[in-house]
């Protein structure tokens, strides 16, 4: 592919520092799943290997695996479904799991005790995605007494902690996951409790507690405005966090098109006057959405904003570079990032294509290189 994806090392470092010193470096569990939210797993466990994380988070067992094989020594903690069947990859990997289904809590209480196997019961205090009950709390602890040693964590994930100033929800989900402690912690359990994500670590004090899963926010970005709003409010500063990637690509052709000419599929743009259009070798199969199509999207080329015309195309996007005299083959489009006194975020684009950030980044097409910037 011709274009490519920069990661700024000392960016990661400083994010997972301002995290570690928030929480604690042993409550820390740096998320790096969906190949680091599009960031690269790779270039991203060797940024932070050198700072010893204790814990990854990760949502496959497969991922697990790979940290494995590059080398990680911590604990991985697998945040995704888990099924009966991905016992003997558990242990492979010498994971940490989810554990939300009575199928699932059966089977691993049925697995030999030998198993080094560590689960995390997880508990739908809300999001009515993935979870037991918190009304079958004392009946899982009556089932997990008989293989104590296997029970490594309790845990809840918020519903709606990001796009809103206020947290009542999150409160509700609070107050039913403290009765779930106190169920384990009366009948003489204390593993890890942990709901904390990037938003609520940030904003939601009442969230702290063994475990933080900083997902988002690691990689320099806020989970929401809403979220980045809250954090000013209360910490009047918001600087902590600093973007982690970067993306560009070489103008592959510049041509000039006369007044009244189509461009692009479906002849859905068409030339007010004469302009001159350049193509940049990415389209949506790399990540950029089609649907920012006939938005107020834009690269820069030369520091200047050249907006998206007609429709992003599979493996290419047009751009008007009238106002760019000097654009010629080879000079580099940013798609994401800084040139000049412009930038783009990720949240630009995502906004454009009427989705979110971790959508834009996660589907960054991972055939793309991915550059370690030291």
């Amino acid at each position: 592919m011709l274009s490519e994806i920069s990661i700024q090392a000392d960016a990661l470092r400083r994010n997972y520092r301002f995290f570690e010193s928030r929480v604690g470096r042993d409550r820390l569990a740096a998320v790096v799943k969906s190949n680091a939210y599009g960031h690269g797993l790779r270039q991203v466990y060797e940024i932070l290997a050198p700072l010893d994380p204790a814990w990854l988070c990760v949502n496959y067992l497969a991922e697990a695996q790979g940290l494995r094989d590059l080398g990680f020594k911590g604990r991985v903690l697998v945040c995704g479904p888990f099924t009966p069947d991905e016992i003997p990859a558990a242990i492979h990997a010498q994971a940490d799991v989810f554990v939300g289904t009575p199928q699932a809590l059966a089977a691993v209480l049925a697995a030999p005790a030998a198993s080094p196997l560590r689960i995390h019961i997880e508990f739908d205090t809300g999001m009515s995605r993935q979870g037991f009950a918190p009304s079958t709390a004392a009946d899982i602890v009556g089932q997990v007494s008989a293989r104590p040693e296997i029970l490594a964590g309790v845990c809840t994930h918020f519903a709606n902690v990001e796009d809103v100033l206020e947290h009542n929800y999150a409160k509700l989900q609070l107050q039913k996951f403290e009765q779930i402690r106190l169920t384990f912690v009366t009948h003489g359990m204390r593993p890890l409790f942990h709901v904390a994500s990037s938003a609520s670590t940030l904003i939601v004090p009442d969230s702290v507690m063994d475990l933080h899963r900083v997902g988002i926010s690691l990689y320099g970005q806020w989970p929401s405005q809403a979220t980045r709003l809250s954090f000013l409010s209360e910490s009047g500063d918001v600087d902590g966090l600093e973007p982690v990637l970067s993306w560009h690509a070489p103008l592959t052709s510049v041509i000039d098109v006369e007044a009244g000419q189509y461009v692009g599929y479906g002849c859905t743009y068409r030339a007010s006057r004469k302009m001159r259009i350049a193509v940049i070798p990415i389209g949506y199969y790399e990540g950029f959405p089609r649907a920012v199509s006939g938005s107020s999207a834009y690269v820069l080329v030369q520091g200047a904003r050249c907006h998206v015309i007609g429709r992003v195309c599979m493996n290419m996007t047009m751009i008007d570079v009238t106002e760019v005299p000097t654009a010629q083959v080879g000079d580099r489009a940013v798609l994401i990032g800084s040139d000049g006194a412009e930038s783009i975020s990720a949240a630009d684009i995502a906004n454009w294509a009427d989705t979110i950030h971790y959508e834009l980044l996660t589907r960054l097409n991972p055939d793309i290189p991915r550059k370690i910037i030291y």
